[in-house]
């Protein structure tokens, strides 16, 4: 979805069709366009044009890692059985 946003913008989504289509120069150049689109981006906004992408990235990373280690939480628990082949109960 974001993708296709992005093929809207005029600059970005031209030159992500040419490089999408074309060989490995175009490529590289589309990654020398956008970091020099963001480097403009630091020289006309500042400091926050470089402090906002590095926090959405480290939370990205920090939710990645999230999702990375919570498979581990749900571990399967099966339940005591008795020799009757029922649950456990208690026989007081």
């Amino acid at each position: 979805m974001s993708l296709a946003i992005l093929a809207y913008v005029a600059i970005i989504g031209i030159l992500g069709s040419a490089a999408w289509r074309s060989g490995v120069t175009e490529k590289a150049m589309f990654v020398v366009n956008v970091a020099l689109l963001w480097l403009s981006a630091i020289w006309l906004f500042g400091y926050p044009a470089l402090i906002v992408p590095a926090v959405l990235a480290a939370i990205s990373i920090l939710a990645l890692l999230v999702i990375i280690t919570a498979g581990d939480l749900r571990a399967s628990v099966a339940a005591p059985r008795s020799s009757q082949g029922g649950y456990a109960r208690n026989q007081s």
